[in-house]
């Protein structure tokens, strides 16, 4: 709906109430699906505590209960058209849940979560071996989940589930990536699917690399020249002398520049010019200080994913042609200050920060794909403020200049966006979202007045302000 539709008799656009009717209508579905995937879960996890083994089960007996299973494994499967396979998959997952993540089911049988939530609440917390401290996870993941996307909460939860885990990510990071491998998945219409399992700072440097490569050859089409430094591609034909024009969208181009560096060793054939060659990733890494100089294991994080192995990050931190130095509220996560060991905008290294990526609710977009926007637009007298400032991607930047939605920044970084709808969703920057404080270290904290101690929303400098 476009925020200049003609207001009725009292004043309201009739499409209001059309949107507000299509928005209800939608949610009502959802929680609705949320109820009876709790039903699904309960159901399949009675079936497989029917036919589970019995703890002190003779061999006879433990060999009809195998048999048992697979008869109703094999029921469940023919009966719904699936493969007994994924019943397996299923019976297993819906017990695990029943037994230690009770309390995501009961909030997924009240619509509170979707069943993608419950996943990767369960997907965060498998590890987590001691009941007490999973049930901790749990609650805390399900205060998150009541207001961020399944995408935007595996992030967070990756790192609130670090502090539950017994063995250190260092460890685990090693035994993972002894099983990094290629696999190929064969699809219809002669097409196949590969997939690479790496550690996540490769993947997110090689899907960034590529990204700037493929805008790379889509900013050349304008002006038929190379990657901007005046050479353009084989014998300098225009691009208007190609009998055909390059409308290859973002995704196409992505592959091909993939394939064509993997079978070529280079992107050959991308019509962009040899400057492709000289692009490089670009990856967003918070590192503890402590972790830096070896003296602690504490997990540095990829933004956009979550926590990551020391080593690797030390790595990546040597090097790197700068970095910044971020100061956190000990209580809050909130970030406090940005200095930097090179010279460059304060402002804009403090928001990126603590935005990480666009700050529209469930938007990934990392901060360096998006624009700073004010709040309250300059022209109308906003300031350019970090408290009046947020990262936004052009899908949203444009969406909140040109439609009925609408955003306030109530305090500095947390955005409260209303929809056409009139629904309000709150957006608060992630290393807030995905901190949890320990109440008694904050009291003591507290009490003792350390000066290194702030409010949130009153970060030091003046007037309430970064020190820029």
């Amino acid at each position: 709906m476009s925020a200049n539709s003609d207001p009725g008799a009292d004043g309201v656009a009739p499409e209001f109430f059309r949107v507000v009717r299509l928005v209800d209508a939608f949610e009502a579905g959802r929680k609705r699906r949320s109820m009876d995937d709790a039903a699904e879960i309960r159901v399949l996890a009675d079936a497989a505590a029917v036919v589970a083994r019995p703890a002190d089960a003779t061999p006879e007996r433990a060999r009809r209960a195998e048999l048992d299973r697979r008869a109703l494994v094999a029921d469940l499967a023919t009966s719904n058209r699936v493969s007994e396979w994924t019943v397996n998959r299923l019976l297993s997952e819906a017990a695990d849940l029943c037994e230690r993540f009770a309390g995501g089911v009961e909030a997924l049988e009240r619509g509170e979560i979707s069943r993608p939530h419950l996943s990767v609440i369960h997907d965060a917390g498998a590890s987590i071996v001691d009941d007490t401290a999973r049930a901790e996870f749990v609650g805390l993941a399900l205060e998150r989940a009541a207001n961020l996307t399944p995408g935007r909460l595996a992030a967070v939860l990756r790192v609130i589930a670090e502090r539950f885990l017994e063995r250190t990510l260092e460890e685990r990071h090693k035994e993972a990536a002894a099983g990094r491998r290629i696999e190929v998945v064969d699809l219809p219409d002669d097409m196949a699917a590969l997939t690479a399992i790496m550690p996540a700072t490769l993947a997110h440097g090689i899907e960034d690399r590529l990204t700037q490569q493929a805008r790379s050859v889509i900013t050349a089409r304008g002006n038929g020249e190379g990657d901007g430094d005046g050479e353009g591609e084989g014998d300098g034909e225009s691009l208007d002398d190609h009998a055909e024009i390059d409308e290859r969208t973002m995704d196409q181009l992505r592959v091909d520049i993939f394939t064509d560096t993997l079978l070529t060793a280079g992107p050959e054939d991308c019509v962009a010019g040899t400057g492709l060659r000289a692009i490089r990733a670009t990856v967003q890494v918070t590192i503890p200080v402590l972790t830096m100089t070896g003296a602690s294991t504490e997990p540095a994080l990829l933004a956009g994913y979550g926590p990551i192995d020391p080593g690797t990050a030390r790595i990546l931190a040597a090097g790197a042609v700068g970095w910044e130095r971020v100061m956190t509220s000990p209580v809050t996560g909130s970030v406090l200050a940005v200095d930097r060991y090179r010279p460059g905008p304060a402002l804009n290294r403090f928001l990126a920060a603590r935005d990480e990526h666009c700050r529209f609710p469930g938007c990934r977009r990392p901060v360096w794909r998006c624009d700073v926007d004010h709040t309250i637009p300059a022209a109308e007298g906003g300031p350019t403020h970090h408290a009046n400032l947020a990262h936004l991607c052009r899908r949203h930047h444009t969406l909140k200049g040109v439609t009925a939605w609408s955003v306030e920044q109530v305090s500095p970084g947390v955005l409260i966006w209303t929809s056409p709808s009139g629904r309000r969703h709150t957006d608060r920057p992630e290393p807030t979202v995905r901190f949890s404080s320990d109440e008694a270290t904050t009291h003591l904290r507290t009490m003792m007045r350390e000066p290194w101690l702030f409010p949130a929303d009153d970060p030091p400098g003046s007037p309430a302000a970064p020190p820029f």
